[in-house]
């Protein structure tokens, strides 16, 4: 089996683009929802950051969408921290930052070695200190070495990197100038070394930087610059294909140097799985096999990496991040998204377990049961409870919680609020039924998660607390729809069908009226995402289209202006101010008929007449009233059939079904809930006819039969493209001889009407032969 390394696939950088070069350029997937979408286990708890990059990530190569740092600005403040000490007082930190950092102060080393006065410097050395004139003579050196080492070119052309190399003078100078020194300055020398190291390393003769590093490593202190060096050496092997040797290396960097572990880590060559166990036989120490266990890990199998490196050596900490990804990796195949119901709480927990792998999973807690034998117990008491949690195991989860807080530091407070997490989730999971003595035991962590956390939610902060409260009301929804509580199922989860039924809506309306709700209903009243307005107009829109004109006029009459935060444009600043649906004014005037569809046009137009939805309806049912009695029928029939098609999807009025409950926003897309009410157009229908048959002259009745023609062409477009979930345009039939267009021209070519449809309507033209 070939492990599979992903960034192979996705980028194909070699050693170069990270030890050397310090350019890098990353591709992510598009649509990132961020990692706690489906996930309430951060790895962040207990893992060492520099693991991060490591964590399990379903959308990007590294977590978070985190790149590998440029390699020319990754260790600056350790640079200057280090001179800085080493030059004592005699300069400022500001000073050594300034000429070590700033590119243009590179102009004046050369005049102030030289002992000539400079202008333009932001800072002047004092060359009396031998320490400040090593400096200079450092930074000389390193200058010339850094012009190779960041030398730009297209990092998208991965196979002609025309990199300029160091000219062969330039490295022998630095290599006597090196064997000059005495041995008197230990830092300044391990300085010159590495500055030696790298410019071989560009240089054409890579392979010199191998032999100088044999020769010379047993004298340098195992420090940063020690491992960048080995780096560089790592990166000769893997130039040359020698991944036997680079791939050990790699490792042990990654064991021994934190700050190096993702390039360490990315730079690791696959392998199939023979030659891998063969590398690992040949790694010198068990901390070296058990980082390429490690690395093995994050790139083909992190369980078995696990049991590898438990065999080695059970305290090593490289184990814990391949355990968050377990965790991490288990949790993507068994928490549901979001926007997702569950169904049958009774066998949630035996569904899920489903998907956990058994044998693994008895390993994990076997593992988990002895911590002595590991570096991080609290991690492997917390990922073993949690997932017992989900196998149905509530009691054991609650015992390993336990074990975990006795492992937690004082002040950690993302580990105790972890805990708190996977606690509640496990009381939460063993509700069978809400009465008093459930809400007495969940409603002060239900507080906490539900409120305290978000007011104190920072991007920064990688506790996962966002799924975990979709999942606690998800769950607690489904309990109270078992036992029949639609009220509280809707208010923990919201169905927008919740209002379609009378009854419902009548018993939210109830539960929004109560004065004396428990502490528990007002726990989740203040979390529902609808007011009391939003619930009346929604069900007044559902009675509306259910064709009750009566009922919807009297539920849009119990509005009442309610409270709300909004964002004004005009100051740029959000305001709380009351807001009365009532008063808010469609777009364009609904009972406007016209011979093209232009939405825009209509609500640009000049009205002399603004209609709110209540004032419309209240219109319409005046109409329907002179229809019914015989006063006036064409015109009142014409106009209440425009205010049906205004009120579709078709029409100028769209803002009337604009409500948060009833969920369209006025985009192209319908729900496939809401389709069957905006796209229907038979009441629409049904006034037209009768204005029809009231007409009396054919002007009225040409404008009745392109009417028709209209509601014909969009049942038309709702059964062939609108209800269908492909995609059309382009090459779709766009028109057919509509009946009301044959009509038209066979009986009234000899009207005004007639070359009005004619002058603006296109598929008419095109009907008529007269355009193609």
């Amino acid at each position: 089996m070939k492990m599979n390394f992903l960034r192979k696939s996705l980028l194909s950088f070699s050693l170069l683009s990270v030890f050397g070069y310090g350019v890098y350029s990353y591709g992510c997937a598009d649509g990132w929802w961020g990692n706690d979408f489906n996930s309430m286990f951060a790895p962040e708890t207990f893992v060492d950051k520099s693991y991060k990059p490591m964590f399990f990530d379903s959308y990007n190569l590294f977590y978070n969408y985190n790149p590998l740092e440029d390699y020319t600005t990754k260790f600056k403040d350790d640079i200057v921290s280090d001179w800085t000490n080493y030059i004592g007082k005699s300069e400022p930190k500001a000073a050594i930052s300034y000429y070590l950092l700033n590119d243009t102060a590179a102009q004046y080393i050369p005049k102030l070695i030289n002992k000539q006065s400079v202008s333009g410097a932001k800072y002047s050395l004092n060359l009396k200190n031998q320490e400040a004139k090593n400096f200079l003579e450092f930074l000389q050196i390193a200058k010339k070495v850094e012009q190779y080492a960041t030398n730009s070119y297209s990092y998208w052309d991965y196979e002609n990197k025309n990199q300029e190399k160091a000219d062969a003078k330039i490295v022998s100078t630095i290599e006597d100038y090196y064997n000059k020194l005495g041995s008197k300055d230990d830092f300044y020398k391990n300085r010159i070394w590495f500055q030696l190291m790298k410019a071989k390393f560009y240089s054409n003769n890579v392979n010199d930087a191998v032999t100088f590093f044999d020769a010379t490593q047993a004298s340098q202190p195992k420090n940063l610059l020690y491992y960048r060096a080995l780096g560089y050496v790592a990166g000769v092997y893997y130039q040359k294909k020698n991944y036997d040797k680079s791939n050990v290396l790699f490792a042990e960097i990654f064991d021994k140097v934190p700050q190096l572990r993702q390039e360490a880590l990315y730079n690791f060559h696959p392998e199939d799985e023979a030659t891998f166990f063969k590398q690992v036989e040949s790694a010198p120490t068990k901390e070296v096999k058990a980082a390429m266990w490690a690395i093995y890990g994050y790139y083909a199998d992190e369980f078995k990496a696990m049991q590898e490196i438990y065999k080695i050596d059970s305290k090593s900490e490289h184990i814990n991040f391949l355990l968050t990804r377990w965790v991490n990796i288990q949790e993507n195949s068994i928490n549901i998204y979001q926007e997702k119901a569950i169904s049958t709480p009774g066998n949630y927990h035996k569904e899920v377990a489903k998907a956990i792998n058994q044998k693994q999973f008895k390993w994990i807690n076997e593992v988990a049961s002895k911590p002595d034998l590991l570096q991080n117990p609290e991690l492997w008491y917390l990922a073993s409870g949690y997932l017992n949690t989900f196998q149905g195991n509530f009691k054991v989860a609650e015992k390993q919680f336990d074990q975990a807080k006795i492992y937690v530091k004082a002040g950690d407070q993302l580990a105790k609020n972890q805990i708190r997490l996977m606690n509640l989730i496990n009381k939460v999971s063993q509700v069978k039924t809400i009465s008093l003595k459930e809400e007495a035991t969940l409603i002060e962590d239900l507080n906490w998660l539900l409120y305290e956390v978000p007011e104190k939610y920072d991007y920064q902060n990688p506790f996962r607390s966002n799924y975990a409260i979709s999942w606690v009301k998800n769950y607690l929804s489904s309990v109270y729809k078992s036992q029949g509580d639609l009220v509280m199922s809707e208010i923990l989860k919201s169905d927008k069908v919740f209002y379609e039924n009378e009854k419902n809506g009548n018993a939210m309306e109830s539960f929004f009226l109560k004065k004396n709700k428990t502490a528990w209903e007002e726990l989740f009243v203040g979390l529902y995402p609808y007011n009391i307005s939003d619930i009346y107009e929604c069900r007044a829109i559902n009675l509306y289209y259910a064709g009750k004109l009566d009922e919807a006029i009297a539920m849009f009459e119990k509005i009442y202006p309610i409270k709300m935060r909004t964002y004004n444009y005009d100051s740029s600043k959000y305001v709380t101010d009351f807001v009365d649906y009532n008063k808010r004014e469609l777009y364009g005037n609904p009972f406007n008929g016209k011979i093209k569809d232009c939405n825009d046009c209509d609500h640009q137009a000049k009205q002399s007449v603004k209609y709110s939805s209540l004032d419309m309806l209240r219109k319409m049912k005046e109409m329907r009233t002179n229809v019914e009695v015989g006063n006036d029928v064409y015109n009142n029939a014409l106009l209440l059939a425009n205010a049906y098609y205004n009120t579709s999807y078709y029409g100028n009025a769209r803002s009337f079904y604009y409500n948060a409950i009833f969920g369209e926003d006025g985009s192209n897309y319908i729900s496939k809930e809401n389709q069957h009410k905006l796209f229907d157009l038979s009441q629409a229908k049904k006034y037209y006819e009768i204005a029809f048959k009231a007409a009396t002259d054919n002007e009225q009745r040409a404008k009745i039969t392109y009417m028709l023609a209209k509601v014909e062409r969009n049942d038309f477009y709702y059964n062939q493209y609108f209800s269908t979930d492909r995609y059309w345009g382009y090459g779709d039939v766009m028109f057919k001889k509509w009946n009301g267009f044959k009509q038209l021209k066979e009986n009234y070519a000899d009207t005004k009407y007639y070359q009005e449809v004619i002058k603006e309507c296109g598929y008419f033209r095109k009907y008529l032969g007269i355009e193609k």
